[in-house]
């Protein structure tokens, strides 16, 4: 009888502590920061909320919150005006057909026009969201890889500080044409990236050299003429990226890394810490970290030149890189039509049964997007 009860206490006992609710709620996923990069050598877990992208939590081995953290860039009002213009060209029977092209002539009767005509003028209002960026780590002694490393201690200096990596975002006036502002504040800005339309190399001329994101072929019953309508969007306003912050959880800036979008990486290599990132002109950059934040300064610069064409029924993109790269063509409701993980050289993608469109084209290096553009596939 003693034995039974003492079963039965053992039962009642045990099954109340596994009914018990958790204790822990994380707001987000777990991340890892390594002990290699903490003052005292224990490591840290990060929870990161990815819906917001602003808000982070800092926990030590007992899951005891040590810090909870919500970027101050967010949710700053800013406007951002985009005007839709059209263009109307006369390229001549050949223009007008699939192959060779006319020359580009301008009238001054009413069926072409020499300016831009605005057929939309639309002003939003957005406010901003936060650029927190995560990077992996290497070291050339395999002692750690950690990938998407979001904060630490000592990678950039040895304080007891947590730093974090952010995009320096800044307001774009609204009565200031966003590519003058650009062009004024980075290096290699190109605000038109060459790339084929529809197979018409005097169409890709035309629609690379003025900045028009799509077209169209009418028949002119004035003229009696088939003319090309080029579509543009020119903005106004805006955000735009000045480059890398290296910032800690109290707002104090560490360092500024101008010109680059991103780090991608970091490498410990030969008793030398590195930071790779690149540029908004696909440049990529390497930094050497020195004894503290301020001590970054920039090793190398090259281009990582790429190109996108089409022939026939393919699109061609040149991988220029060492790098592996990815290409992913969307639909514009967000669909993934084609991707392709691009080697060094010449790559192809079969846009065969696509249907006539707008697609967005965006090359991904380690996850990251690095170029975006549009085509225009017409078969």
């Amino acid at each position: 009888m003693k034995k039974l009860v003492l079963l039965l206490a053992f039962a009642i006992c045990g099954s109340s502590v596994f009914a018990q609710e958790p204790v822990l709620s994380f707001d987000g996923d777990l991340y890892f920061i390594p002990g290699s990069m903490t003052i005292e050598g224990k490591a840290f877990l990060v929870s990161k909320n990815n819906s917001t992208n602003g808000k982070f939590a800092i926990y030590d081995g007992d899951f005891n919150a040590i810090a909870d953290f919500t970027d101050p860039t967010i949710g700053i009002p800013y406007q951002q005006r985009v005007l839709t213009m059209t263009r109307v060209y006369d390229l001549g029977s050949e223009g007008s057909g699939g192959g060779g092209g006319g020359g580009i002539t301008r009238s001054a009767g009413g069926w072409t026009s020499d300016e831009w005509t605005v057929i939309d003028d639309k002003t939003s209002d957005y406010t901003t969201s936060s650029s927190l960026s995560g990077f992996e780590l290497y070291s050339d002694d395999n002692t750690y890889h950690s990938r998407y490393l979001y904060v630490s201690q000592t990678l950039f200096d040895d304080d007891a500080d947590f730093e974090y990596v952010r995009t320096r975002q800044s307001i774009v006036p609204i009565d200031t044409k966003y590519e003058d502002y650009a062009k004024e504040h980075s290096n290699g800005y190109t605000p038109h990236p060459s790339i084929s339309f529809g197979g018409n190399a005097t169409i890709d001329s035309l629609m690379n050299a003025t900045g028009a994101y799509t077209y169209e072929w009418f028949w002119d019953e004035e003229s009696g003429k088939r003319l090309l309508k080029l579509y543009k969007h020119e903005q106004y306003g805006g955000i735009f990226n000045d480059g890398i912050e290296i910032a800690t959880l109290d707002g104090t800036v560490k360092a500024f890394l101008p010109g680059i979008t991103y780090i991608s990486s970091a490498y410990y290599f030969r008793g030398k810490c590195y930071v790779q990132g690149y540029g908004s002109d696909n440049s990529r950059v390497l930094y050497l970290l020195g004894n503290n934040a301020t001590g970054i300064r920039e090793v190398s610069r090259s281009k990582a030149d790429f190109s996108i064409k089409r022939e026939g029924s393919n699109l061609i993109f040149d991988n220029e890189t060492d790098e592996q790269l990815t290409l992913v063509m969307s639909a514009i409701d967000g669909r993934i039509v084609r991707s392709l993980n691009a080697k060094r050289g010449s790559n192809q993608i079969s846009v065969s049964g696509l249907m006539n469109g707008i697609y967005n084209v965006t090359l991904y290096q380690q996850s990251k997007p690095i170029k975006s553009s549009k085509i225009i596939i017409k078969n």
